[in-house]
């Protein structure tokens, strides 16, 4: 999320998201998203798995043990969400209980350190989902959302040039906008083309 302006900061974020935004955010570990204040946090168990099973593959046998845990309590909350919801409340409160003992232990290996610390920095977004079916435990929309983008570029989409690049970011982002607001994305354009002022459009015009 840079809104366009090649920065990865607060700033550019809320070019995209406003800075008051209080429903749910389900995204990944960059910090930038923790200063939206008013939000619902999630974040995206998927990215975590990964990161896990990358470590389980390069690291020696014996650091092998801290990304599996962290795996089991990941699964585990996954597993939970077909749970009745006291039931659910029940395994929230033991699988934090498991991050937090998991925090106080000592990790040898640098790259453990850094997982779990990045684990405790974001405890109060891992269960969010079990809490709140209705919030996703993890970005697989937005993968979606961007994924006829990344296909277009990797077969060409403007994108021999960082012109090209820039523009075909620029009018995915206005497309996919106006469809999720409900909107004819086509008509979207023309009305974008035709304005005096292009850069003053309101999308709900």
């Amino acid at each position: 999320m840079t809104g366009g302006t090649g920065r990865r900061d607060f700033d550019a974020a809320t070019l995209l998201v406003d800075e008051d935004y209080d429903g749910a955010l389900v995204r990944d570990g960059w910090v930038v998203y923790r200063r939206y204040g008013d939000a619902r946090h999630q974040t995206c168990i998927a990215h975590l798995l990964r990161r896990c099973t990358e470590m389980e593959s390069d690291l020696p046998a014996w650091a092998r043990g801290t990304p599996r845990e962290v795996k089991e309590i990941l699964c585990a909350a996954l597993d939970a969400r077909e749970l009745s919801k006291p039931k659910r409340v029940a395994v929230v409160c033991d699988l934090t209980e498991r991050v937090e003992l998991l925090g106080e232990r000592a990790h040898p290996h640098d790259a453990n350190r850094r997982l779990v610390k990045h684990l405790i920095n974001e405890a109060d977004a891992l269960f969010t989902f079990l809490g709140d079916p209705a919030i996703d435990a993890t970005n697989w929309r937005g993968e979606q959302a961007i994924r006829p983008a990344v296909v277009n570029r990797k077969v060409w989409g403007g994108n021999r040039t960082w012109r090209g690049a820039a523009t075909q970011g620029r009018i995915m982002s206005a497309l996919r906008t106006a469809i999720q607001q409900g909107i004819d994305p086509i008509e979207f354009l023309v009305r974008l083309a035709r304005a005096p002022d292009p850069g003053v459009v309101s999308l709900f015009a």
